[in-house]
Parts: structure tokens; sequence; C-alpha cells
């Protein structure tokens, strides 16, 4: 009886440990300001849990590495940015928006349905493919404007459950999904 009440609380040890190694590594994205995947899957999850159910949106901007390869990386952190600023502008406080990894950011709608914000998410799209930065070719000093394409995918996560299954599902969807498509899905 001993050694199970032993293992038991080395168990819990062992989690509290990794819970407090999870929190110190949140970290603030440089070009965005935002708080890294981290953040939503520790700080993030304790308010996030405040209510029974929550959408959690995932969006990529698929083009990234394009532009990137096609202009500069600096305009690829300036549509980084660009795009940073214009979800923060448009989201309700209340809301999680991260930066979670490359190209890939998180939004989390705390308490709401995919019904609750679908609207809300096709303006968003639509305003972050509005959104342009301006290249001036250094060798023909030609300008264009450079947009993102956007493909995003949404998926409901329950109090309780592990919302880091729910952003991997949905991370898998956008990495497989071709680099044309720029759509809605709900997963």
């Amino acid at each position: 009886i001993l050694e199970v009440i032993k293992n038991n609380i080395v168990s819990v040890l062992k989690t509290v440990e990794n819970q407090q190694v999870l929190e110190n590594i949140v970290r603030e994205d440089k070009f965005t300001s935002l708080k890294s995947a981290e953040y939503l899957f520790s700080e993030g999850k304790k308010t996030i849990d405040k209510y029974t159910m929550s959408t959690v949106c995932l969006f990529k901007i698929t083009n990234l590495e394009e532009i990137n390869e096609t202009f500069s990386r600096e305009i690829g952190n300036q549509i980084v940015t660009a795009v940073s600023k214009e979800v923060s502008s448009n989201l309700a406080e209340e809301y999680i928006f991260v930066r979670y990894m490359g190209p890939k950011f998180a939004i989390v709608y705390i308490g709401k349905t995919e019904d609750d914000v679908i609207d809300g998410i096709k303006s968003l799209k639509q305003d972050l493919e509005d959104t342009q930065v301006e290249y001036v070719n250094p060798t023909t000093l030609e300008k264009s404007l450079v947009r993102p394409t956007v493909n995003f995918a949404i998926g409901r996560y329950y109090k309780g459950t592990g919302i880091e299954s729910v952003t991997k599902k949905l991370e898998e969807y956008l990495d497989q999904a071709s680099k044309d498509e720029h759509n809605i899905n709900f997963i």
C-alpha cells in the first residue's frame, strides 16, 4: 500500500513540474507581440475552462512561403504583422488570440459555438485577404501589392478535455490541405 501511495505522490509531483515547465516557456512573438501557443495550453486554458464549451479556430497564411521566396522574408514578416494587427483590431478582448506556429494562428472564441462565430470568421477572412503590403522591387523600382491567402479550420472544445488534441486535429488538416485551398472548414 505504501508503494502505491509513493507512486501516486511521485506522479502528482511530476505532473505539477510539467505544468510549471509549460507555463514558464510561454513567449511573446517578436513580430506580432502575441503570446505563443504554450500560453493557450497553460494560462489560457484556465480562462477557457470557465465555460463548458468554446470554439477553436486555427488559420494559416497559405502563401507565406511563396511570399518569402518571391518577394523577400521581410515582406513575409510584414504580412504576418499586418495579419496579426488586423485580427487583434477586430477581435473582442475576451477571446484568446495567439501565434500558433510559423504561418499559423489560433483564436479561441470562449463560450461560443461555431454558429455564434461563423459570420465574424467570414468577415475576418475577407478582411485578412484584403490586407496588403507594398513591395518595391529594388532593381526596377516597380511597386506591387502583396496579399495573404488564408485557410481556416474550426473545431469545438469541451471543458475538461485536451485543447491540444483539438488544435492538433486542426493543424493536421491545415498542413495536409492543398496550398490553393483557402476556405473555412469545420473539423
